[in-house]
């Protein structure tokens, strides 16, 4: 299976008082168990470190969260083309989503991989483009099929 992670989730995993830390952390490692292959922007780069740094004013965690990404098994991080890039603006567009996001969404398309986040707008806006889905709907649907031998 193919998932493009969404920065959301990398962001949750590191930060102990997100909602949504715990429940990051395990989908992040059953994905690397699993051997999932991590579609993603390079996008995710800027994106993480920025929302570490910006409102804990850390850069030092800012850096360790680009490296852990960096070094996340089985991530593949693509280039923003300029095929990649149009199509985004196409999604942008039609499902009135922020840049950034469509990004994410066009690179799923792109690679038929679910999309991955906890951000609203990208779940149900995205939908129509690529499949979305939160951590926690993954990790469920994983052991739904593990214990229906799927």
């Amino acid at each position: 299976m193919n998932c493009t992670i969404d920065a959301s989730v990398f962001v949750a995993a590191v930060r102990p008082e997100e909602d949504y830390h715990t429940v990051s952390r395990r989908f992040l490692h059953q994905a690397r168990v699993e051997a999932v292959s991590a579609l993603c922007p390079t996008l995710i780069l800027p994106e993480c470190a920025a929302a570490i740094a910006r409102p804990t004013g850390d850069e030092t965690l800012a850096e360790e969260l680009v490296g852990l990404i960096e070094a996340y098994p089985g991530l593949h991080l693509v280039p923003l083309s300029p095929q990649l890039a149009h199509r985004a603006a196409q999604i942008a567009a039609a499902h009135h989503l922020r840049g950034a996001d469509a990004v994410y969404i066009a690179v799923a398309e792109e690679f038929g991989a679910s999309l991955i986040t906890w951000d609203l707008e990208m779940l149900n806006r995205g939908s129509s483009v690529a499949q979305t889905m939160t951590p926690r709907e993954w990790v469920e649907t994983q052991q739904s099929n593990q214990q229906n031998g799927v």
